[in-house]
């Protein structure tokens, strides 16, 4: 370091400057200094390029909704190498954890008290579809209604992923019109063709598609893979793009993309004994474990130390009646605060409170929907298996009731569409801490 002679100072004989030791501690703290704020601004930028805000917290997160995907990969495995059989693994996936999941939605809203008053017309109207089913079989259109169930049970599966993905471009705020739409346009392209390859590459799955769309589904499957490719190539660029303008990249997003992709492409194009049942398990289970565990952190609002149930006014307002003379009456103000102060979660959102109270409450009670509702729909199935690869080979009454049963998955769906959407619903994105 050179130092320069000062001007305008006084020196010592020999014209040596009486501030050079000041000089050089100041240039040597000034340096310290601004090397410490180098290294703040490098961490800085890292941050701002790499960005790591998860819904919950990295190991949640890591564990439930990206890492339960070898959920998936353990029952494909054991199923494609014949140690897991195909009734004991779909019938107790069903009971155990599916059934449960959709407990998990009616627990937040059929027995949330609070949402009957906001959701009535919408909690309602949804159990239409327990009769809608039902009417399709009896008016000869039994074929189709399986069919367009089971389109939109493997659509719910993708919709499920893209809420994710929604949730956690909204964490990091990769909210860019552009990232948008090649995020949409990925995610549904990629997703959907290996469902219909996989159904136009399976005998079974071919025999319930309605005879007059057979024609197109390799021609359809064909056009979803050339715009996959071309879709990944331009988000692959669009990501590039964003490291080199130094734009923050979604980690969470990207963990989550590269989890679901790729095990449904495995599980879709796997050869295995009776596929298109076997794959209702294997791809719902990773569905299932993220489902519970969102369900679960929302549903914590339901208890006591998150129901906001004495309002920062109504605190102040004991406080002052406490302040006044004993003599005096509390004023209406403070008597509410009270009123709020003793209100429970329960008496508030009813059941909910009650079912979320203990994680062994939720499991037990979604086990025991699991077998009042899937019971009887595995038994169902599994006479449909003993009959025929389509639930039409099966008498009318038994395709009634499996129609019904469908009722309970297609009233998850449409709620599930409705009650998620933190952009319009401020409550849903404060349970989820959006902000």
């Amino acid at each position: 370091m050179i130092v320069r002679p000062l001007q305008g100072r006084n020196i010592y004989p020999g014209g040596i400057p009486w501030a050079l030791p000041t000089a050089i501690k100041f240039d040597r703290f000034a340096v310290t200094k601004m090397s410490a704020i180098t290294e703040i601004i490098t961490d800085q930028t890292r941050s701002r390029v790499i960005s790591l805000r998860w819904i919950i917290n990295a190991r949640e997160d890591l564990i439930w909704f990206i890492g339960s995907v070898a959920a998936s990969y353990a029952l494909l495995i054991l199923y494609s190498a014949g140690i897991l059989p195909l009734i004991p693994m779909v019938a107790g996936w069903a009971i155990l954890i599916d059934a449960p999941h959709v407990f998990g939605t009616f627990s937040r809203t059929y027995f949330d008290a609070s949402e009957w008053k906001t959701r009535k017309r919408l909690m309602l109207g949804s159990l239409f579809f327990f009769v809608v089913g039902p009417t399709m079989v009896l008016l000869g259109a039994g074929f189709t209604f399986f069919f367009i169930a089971a389109l939109w049970a493997y659509y719910h599966l993708v919709k499920q992923h893209y809420g994710f993905m929604v949730l956690y471009k909204k964490k990091n705020n990769d909210l860019a019109p552009i990232d948008n739409t090649l995020d949409r346009l990925l995610l549904m392209f990629a997703f959907n063709y290996p469902f219909v390859a996989f159904i136009a590459s399976d005998p079974n799955a071919m025999v319930r598609v309605p005879a007059i769309l057979r024609g197109g589904v390799n021609a359809i499957a064909t056009i979803l893979l050339i715009g996959t490719i071309v879709l990944g190539i331009g988000w692959l660029a669009r990501q590039v793009q964003r490291l080199i303008s130094r734009e923050p990249l979604n980690v969470p997003k990207y963990l989550l993309l590269a989890a679901a992709i790729p095990m449904h492409w495995i599980a879709l194009l796997t050869p295995m004994p009776a596929k298109p049942i076997a794959l209702v398990a294997i791809l719902t289970i990773y569905h299932n474990l993220q489902y519970h565990r969102l369900i679960w952190f929302h549903n914590q609002k339901y208890g006591a130390g998150s129901a906001d149930i004495l309002s920062a006014a109504a605190r102040r307002s004991l406080a002052e009646s406490g302040k006044s003379a004993g003599t005096e009456r509390p004023s209406l103000s403070a008597q509410r605060g009270s009123e709020a102060a003793r209100e429970d979660p329960q008496q508030k959102f009813g059941p909910a409170a009650l079912i979320s109270r203990r994680l062994l409450f939720y499991i037990g009670f979604g086990i025991i929907f699991g077998i009042i509702y899937q019971g009887p729909r595995q038994y169902l199935g599994y006479l449909n298996l003993h009959t025929g690869d389509s639930s039409t080979a099966l008498s009318t009454p038994i395709q009634l009731g499996i129609a019904f049963l469908w009722g309970y998955a297609f009233i998850h769906y449409y709620l599930d569409s409705k009650i998620w959407r933190v952009r319009r619903d401020s409550s849903v994105g404060k349970a989820l801490q959006m902000s």
